[in-house]
């Protein structure tokens, strides 16, 4: 076990997700059910008050997991940076095996409860915007597979700072060729030899759709469900495109030297983590618009939902407009 400040405020953060998604999930189960006739007088709002807290609890954690991450890089001589420490435990018999798993996994509830949480708390404003609080019910409800995705997530991140690291000891580095290979989202027989042009053109058309379609939702209110649900579709698409280029693309051009691990991109040009928040907040706001376009239609919120969606959509626009723009900025000028 490694003690340094982020690994005690990052078991802080996790104490803190574990406590709290065990009250939701415990408050959640053991509830009445809330008849639409007694909203007013009996909204449970200690639960949403525990539910709004845990929305940003989730979301400190993430950046804080990959401020821990750099801050074991010096912990071993052979790591170099983040990718190496995900790498620390594997092919170990011990306890120390489980690291990498428990890394990986983390690395994936990170944004789906940033997504569950955030789609979640629009349903919340949506609500809090409408007179009688007609989706009191469905927010109690989506507050259950928050808590449980916030339990797993804390629990494997306290397994990861717990375990033993001292187990394993790597032979090379994350910046070495055997493991720069690895390193790759797909390998060189899927991409083939080359600059890898169609990526580069395939993202900036699907983005460049994006931005037509998000902006032409909000010129001419198209707020339907269906055109919603293209949206939807294409910003499904634009994830894996995105993470493609930051990898095969970006990632050599911004680093200067044939490299192609993103988690570099931290340390050497951190600029180029504004662009993938950017990137991700666009994406993300198309699906919390859908979220609340098909969870928070009734007839009480008709009113409001409109501009609610509006500005969700403005903040997707907003986000795929300034990561390519970015993104197009530094890999010109490196």
């Amino acid at each position: 076990m490694i003690v340094n400040a982020y690994a005690v405020l990052t078991a802080f953060v996790s104490l803190l997700q574990l406590v709290i998604g065990l009250l939701v999930i415990v408050s959640s189960r053991g509830r009445r059910p809330v008849r639409p006739i007694d909203d007013v007088e009996n909204r449970p709002y200690l639960l949403l008050m525990l539910g709004c807290l845990l929305l940003g609890v989730n979301l400190a954690s993430w950046p804080l997991l990959y401020a821990l991450m750099q801050s074991y890089v010096p912990s071993w001589p052979g790591v170099m940076c983040i990718y190496g420490v995900t790498r620390i435990g594997e092919g170990s018999v011990g306890s120390a095996g489980y690291l990498p798993w428990l890394l990986a996994i983390a690395q994936c509830t990170k944004p789906l409860l940033v997504f569950l949480g955030g789609g979640w708390f629009v349903l919340y404003l949506v609500n809090r915007a409408a007179r009688t609080a007609p989706l009191m019910p469905r927010l109690l409800s989506g507050l259950l597979p928050l808590g449980v995705a916030s339990v797993v997530d804390a629990v494997c991140v306290g397994a990861y700072l717990a375990i033993p690291k001292q187990e394993q000891s790597l032979s090379v580095g994350c910046c070495t060729s055997e493991i720069s290979n690895r390193s790759r989202l797909l390998s060189e027989s899927l991409l083939g030899s080359g600059s890898h042009t169609w990526l580069t053109v395939a993202l900036l058309i699907v983005v460049g759709g994006m931005c037509l379609g998000l902006l032409g939702a909000i010129r001419k209110s198209r707020l339907d469900r269906l055109y919603l649900g293209g949206l939807l579709a294409g910003a499904i698409v634009a994830i894996p495109l995105g993470g493609l280029f930051l990898v095969e693309i970006a990632s050599p051009v911004l680093l200067q030297r044939p490299h192609h691990c993103p988690y570099d991109l931290v340390v050497e040009v951190p600029e180029s983590v504004l662009a993938v928040v950017l990137f991700a907040v666009g994406s993300f706001s198309v699906g919390w618009a859908a979220v609340a376009a098909w969870l928070g239609h009734v007839q009480e919120t008709r009113d409001v939902l409109p501009s609610l969606i509006g500005r969700f959509l403005f903040l997707g626009f907003f986000g795929y407009l300034g990561s390519m723009i970015m993104f197009i900025l530094e890999c010109t000028l490196s």
